[in-house]
């Protein structure tokens, strides 16, 4: 059976944990100006959470919300998670895929809020409408996956589980979802889910969701296959050569609704049982598992899973460990006094040792769940100095950071996480730019595509120059308008935007697309200025909800001392530092540091092309009202955080 129309179910759940009370909105209050996923749970998280709300009180909302192409054939099932971050106590989010997404919308809703706190362990049953908050003592302290298996016994294994694990249970800040198929989220709000005692959302649907057009729908399907097949094979081409586990216990990863999969492996264990080993999460423990055994093993796997399992952020969890083993090499940490065998790093004895002990705040472990930086600030000030430029203020492990990407820096200081889809627009083109310079055949790649690419993605050539600081604040205006749609149509990270086709004359895929399916989907004249547009609404709401929270403008638009003062070695991706340079030759930036000076002038610049006040960088009255969101200039003027 169809439901709701062209994308949409038509309603958002509502639950108050605290009283059980359950209420619906209809979606189409948010949806004709904020499309869905970030942009709908940004607008009412701006409603309803209150700037002096904490990440832990009751009053602070969860809101998992899907986007119109959520749950669609062909262009997967991913949702959003947004609410007060238990890392910085500011409005932060997550981006998961797998399934869950797609059934939420199939059990009827668009979305989730919760608000309040349970009295007792619960999680909320979602049976195509029925809903129930039920008993979760027979889940509390399970990881994830076991938590999911005795869901999935109790409910039947069509539902899908999303779960918190022992970290998020115990409030460790950086605490992760993991929703079905593996699927993880950082952000700081897995946390949030256990301070309101909220184990899981089981959900079960079995509906389909209603589109505008289908004809034109199968028609895109046919040409988004065809322009995503070679950047699929590429990026997958990437990962690989970075990836030292065997590749014959792995196994293509396909989300629902997904047309052609990706190199986000599964890895199949003896058991039966399958482990989602991707990115960031399959290598993080690579380079250290091979120095501690000499030879290629399995235990990065082990490694993602252990994490995955007890619920925790690998890249938190990747900087911390660079940091324990320095404390150790410098004789601060032993195995004695931490209760970890800090030793031997690398091994799975460390791994294991280490997440339990931080998942459950066991001895040393409640230190280190504190985060780095407050463990290394209770330990004193030679363990503080062994902290230097990879890790972030937020404790991620620094990558794609502006003494190599330039524009990256703005990124960084306008957004409330570590926003890694955004680091991808700058970072991706140049990685595929540098394995075709490195002889890799499926990469077709020159300096000539990549300066065709910058000006009709970005705006302009200079986008993808990072010998100048020229062009970045336009690239990265445009990056943020169209990212902000992809966080509400639903899309994937991955998949999206296609960059480079050999189906085009000039190497470069069709930049309308997304417009094109939200035409399709929802039926809505539109085009990529109505699209870009309604990014930069979202945008502005967002930096509304920051301003709102102590993000005031210049003063607080920041990124790391230490991008400033210690000259780059390169990160994993790019160890040399070799990016495009003028007219695309290459260029390195080894040994360099962001230029202060440089940097404020790409800020006021970046302010100016916002419709924002130059020289404070906080918004203005005539911007907001040409968005739609005069209301949201109210509150600010009233709270004089307007120009």
């Amino acid at each position: 059976m169809s439901i709701g129309t062209n994308g949409y179910t038509g309603t958002i759940l509502k639950v108050d944990l605290s009283s059980g009370n359950i209420g619906y909105v209809p979606t189409q209050d948010y949806s004709d100006l904020f499309l869905g996923g970030r942009g709908t749970a940004a607008r009412i998280y701006w409603d309803e959470v209150l700037p002096n709300v904490k990440a832990f009180d009751p009053e602070n909302m969860l809101i998992f919300m899907t986007g119109p192409a959520t749950g669609v054939p062909g262009f997967g099932s991913r949702f959003q998670v947004c609410g007060k971050s238990a890392i910085t106590d500011r409005f932060s989010f997550s981006n998961l895929g797998g399934s869950w997404g797609g059934h939420l919308k199939y059990a009827g809703f668009d979305g989730v809020v919760l608000t309040g706190k349970s009295d007792r362990p619960v999680f909320l049953s979602i049976n195509n409408g029925d809903i129930e908050l039920r008993d979760a003592s027979h889940l509390q302290r399970d990881g994830a996956f076991l938590c999911e298996k005795k869901l999935r016994d109790e409910l039947g294994e069509s539902v899908r589980v999303l779960c918190i694990g022992p970290a998020g249970e115990n409030l460790v800040p950086f605490a992760t979802l993991m929703a079905a198929d593996n699927s993880a989220g950082a952000g700081g709000l897995a946390a949030v889910m256990g301070s309101k005692n909220l184990k899981a959302i089981a959900v079960k649907g079995t509906n389909k969701i209603d589109v505008a057009d289908k004809e034109m729908l199968v028609e895109l399907r046919k040409r988004i296959k065809l322009e995503s097949s070679d950047y699929v094979q590429i990026t997958a081409s990437l990962l690989k050569m970075t990836m030292s586990t065997p590749l014959d216990i792995l196994e293509k990863s396909v989300c629902l609704g997904c047309p052609t999969g990706c190199a986000r492996a599964i890895y199949k264990k003896p058991n039966g049982d399958e482990v989602k080993f991707m990115c960031q999460a399959a290598l993080f423990y690579e380079t250290r598992a091979r120095l501690f055994y000499n030879e290629i093993t399995d235990v990065p796997v082990k490694a993602t899973e252990a994490c995955n399992d007890y619920g925790l952020d690998t890249r938190a969890i990747e900087a911390m460990i660079m940091w324990l083993n320095r404390c150790y090499k410098a004789g601060i940490l032993t195995d004695e006094n931490t209760g970890i065998p800090v030793s031997k790093i690398g091994s799975h004895e460390f791994i294991d040792s280490l997440v339990r002990a931080i998942a459950l705040r066991e001895g040393f472990g409640d230190v280190l769940a504190r985060g780095t930086h407050k463990a290394a600030d209770e330990l004193g000030t030679e363990a503080r100095e062994l902290i230097k430029d990879y890790i972030t203020s937020n404790g991620d492990n620094e990558i794609y950071g502006p003494r190599i990407y330039v524009g990256t820096a703005l990124l960084l200081a306008t957004e409330p996480r570590l926003p890694i889809h955004l680091l991808h627009e700058i970072s991706v083109p140049v990685l595929l730019w540098i394995a075709s310079r490195a002889g890799v055949e499926s990469v077709p790649i020159n300096s000539q595509t990549i300066q065709t690419l910058s000006k009709k993605l970005y705006g302009t050539e200079l986008a993808l120059d990072f010998s100048t600081y020229d062009g970045k604040a336009l690239a990265v205006s445009n990056i943020q308008d169209r990212e902000y749609v992809k966080e509400s149509l639903i899309l994937c990270d991955f998949a999206w935007p296609i960059y480079f086709t050999s189906s085009a004359e000039d190497g470069i895929a069709d930049t309308g697309l997304e417009s094109q399916i939200v035409a399709a989907v929802t039926g809505r004249d539109t085009d990529q200025a109505y699209l870009n547009k309604t990014g930069e609404r979202i945008f502005n709401l967002q930096r509304a909800i920051l301003t709102r929270e102590g993000h005031t403008g210049r003063e607080h638009d920041c990124i790391d001392d230490y991008n400033f003062e210690i000259p780059t070695k390169g990160d994993f991706s790019n160890p040399e530092c070799i990016v495009p340079g003028k007219n695309g030759e290459a260029f390195s930036r080894k040994g360099m540091v962001v230029d202060r000076e440089s940097f404020e002038k790409m800020k006021s610049e970046f302010y100016e092309i916002r419709g924002w006040d130059p020289i404070s960088g906080l918004q203005t009255r005539a911007k907001l009202e040409e968005l739609e969101l005069n209301d949201v200039a109210e509150q600010l003027e009233s709270m004089m955080l307007l120009k």
